[in-house]
């Protein structure tokens, strides 16, 4: 068993995320963990490597690497020193733990008052330090290069410092560090964003093949259906645990909603006919003991519960301001990029209603051709001719346009200055109930920032939205929510995704940046 999970139970502040709780997973399992925006996935993931407090046992076998929605890098660095430096190994053994209790009794003063003792407890350090290295093994330079080469990194990269990199690059770098090291089971929160088509099918292809346990988070459906061969679906406090990929478990969700619809229409109606008879049992003694005792059996009964399908609930609709105009923007012979063109020579007229997706390799410009549209970033040379009556909403994937200090609340209030709108305009992306609105920003998952991100924009009624990788972290029930608005929205959207679903849901035209140059693809499945 590569995961055995009894009686868990974690809970964050006053929020339950699992209640009790227990599951196994075996090993070389392929496993999607998916649940709604905030539900715990990710605390879950922490909980496994220790670094949050939970109740329950959590045992896993062998050497685990973890992978961050978050990809934290030393930008100063180059890409050569970050690759050469390996992802943090986590183990389950008992002088693992007792090393971290060393650390947090020698981080108190009081200790080094005592020589003695802090003698001991140094002697104790070094020897779990030593029994530490016994369980790592350097990795071997031909295993780093062989994921070098599988990923495709490029020599170019190597001496570039992570700051120069795409959000892309950084992720692709990251995921080098993980599969270049020798664990054998992976926890990967968020893989497939930021990813282009070429990494995400090489991920793909890595991890089926991959001899270990895996365990991800990810609201990619075609990857959690190329990929998984198990689905773990946290919701209300609970996990339900379905065989097979993510098309299996929609069938067995759906069949199973359908037959609990079923069982609690057939309970109720059972329910109100035995009461109907109840009420008509005569007034004897005799016949109210008998209507007693029947109203018994139907309290004893297991109550079947409502079928709910645990989906995101909210609808939404965005709003563009009205244009006279044909052409809502014009790009003339633009060239973008920093000290070097990324992109030249890019002519492109974008008309009212069209939705265009930007498709190409991680860090060819295609965020950059946006931060130039959006004025961020000046162009090399070429013209962006927006009409006067565009009114431009841009949405970065690195969501920084958010203030982390201020609560949901606050933050849409400042642009709104009405109560009532602030709380009708955030139950249109799903924050509802008041122990959402109040919550502070810095506390919400990576879905919700960037459900409350894309409300931001598109509060000021924009008729041209700029949208780059806009489904990364949403869940998948937010995905088609939002998708469904997209399609309704009467102004026009230039987006760079690489999520198949939405690619094939939502594009009109694709456009695909390679080479220095933008071209037009005739046909969707050419992106796909």
């Amino acid at each position: 068993m590569a995961l055995s999970i009894k009686n868990l139970s974690i809970s964050l502040g006053k929020k339950e995320i699992l209640i009790n709780e227990s599951v196994g997973i075996a090993d070389g399992s392929k496993v999607g963990l998916i649940g709604r925006n905030g539900v715990g996935k990710t605390t879950f993931l922490k909980a496994i490597l220790g670094q949050i407090d939970y109740n329950g046992e959590i045992k896993f076998n062998g050497k685990a690497v973890y992978f961050s929605q978050h990809v934290e890098m030393e930008l100063h660095k180059t890409v050569r020193q970050a690759i050469g430096e390996s992802a943090v190994i986590h183990h389950q053994n008992q002088f693992e733990k007792e090393l971290r209790e060393i650390e947090q009794l020698l981080s108190s003063p009081e200790i080094h008052q005592d020589n003695k003792k802090l003698s001991k407890l140094m002697e104790r350090y070094v020897e779990l330090q030593a029994e530490l290295a016994k369980h790592e093994s350097p990795r071997a330079t031909n295993e780093i290069k062989s994921v070098l080469r599988t990923l495709e990194v490029k020599e170019s990269w190597l001496d570039q410092t992570i700051n120069s990199l795409s959000t892309g690059q950084r992720a692709i770098i990251a995921l080098a560090q993980i599969l270049s090291s020798d664990a054998d089971f992976l926890l990967l929160d968020e893989p497939t964003n930021h990813l282009d088509f070429k990494r995400l099918n090489i991920l793909e292809n890595y991890l089926r093949n991959f001899k270990g346990t895996v365990l991800m988070v990810t609201h990619d459906r075609f990857f959690l259906n190329r990929v998984c061969d198990t689905i773990l679906k946290i919701e209300k406090g609970k996990w339900i645990k379905y065989n097979g990929n993510y098309s299996a478990y929609v069938k067995t969700r759906e069949a199973a909603f359908e037959a609990q619809k079923t069982a609690y229409k057939l309970e109720n109606e059972y329910i109100a006919i035995e009461k109907d008879k109840i009420s008509r049992i005569g007034k004897s003694p005799q016949k109210v003991k008998q209507g007693q005792y029947r109203e018994r059996l139907l309290e004893k009964r297991e109550i079947v519960e409502r079928p709910d399908m645990d989906q995101s609930k909210f609808k939404t609709h965005f709003d563009a301001s009205p244009t006279q105009a044909n052409v809502i923007l014009e790009l003339e012979n633009l060239s973008v990029g920093y000290e070097k063109p990324l992109i030249s020579g890019i002519n492109l007229y974008v008309g009212v209603g069209q939705r265009i997706i930007l498709i190409g390799e991680n860090g060819l410009g295609k965020s950059t051709l946006f931060k130039t549209i959006e004025g961020r970033v000046p162009a090399l040379s070429g013209k962006v001719i927006l009409d006067s009556q565009t009114k431009l909403g841009y949405a970065d994937q690195e969501l920084k346009d958010l203030k982390t200090e201020n609560t949901l609340y606050d933050e849409i209030f400042l642009m709104l200055k009405d109560r009532a709108k602030t709380r009708q305009q955030l139950s249109m992306v799903g924050f509802i109930a008041d122990d959402e609105v109040f919550k502070p920003i810095a506390q919400l998952s990576m879905g919700e920032k960037s459900r409350l991100n894309l409300l931001k924009i598109l509060i000021k009624k924009p008729n041209l939205l700029l949208l780059d990788e806009p489904t990364n972290h949403l869940d998948i029930d937010a995905c088609e929510i939002i998708e469904k608005a997209f399609l309704n929205y009467d102004g026009a959207i230039l987006a760079v995704s690489h999520d198949r679903y939405f690619i094939e849901k939502i594009a009109k035209r694709i456009l695909k940046v390679s080479d220095g140059t933008i071209k037009e693809l005739a046909r969707k499945n050419d992106a796909i």
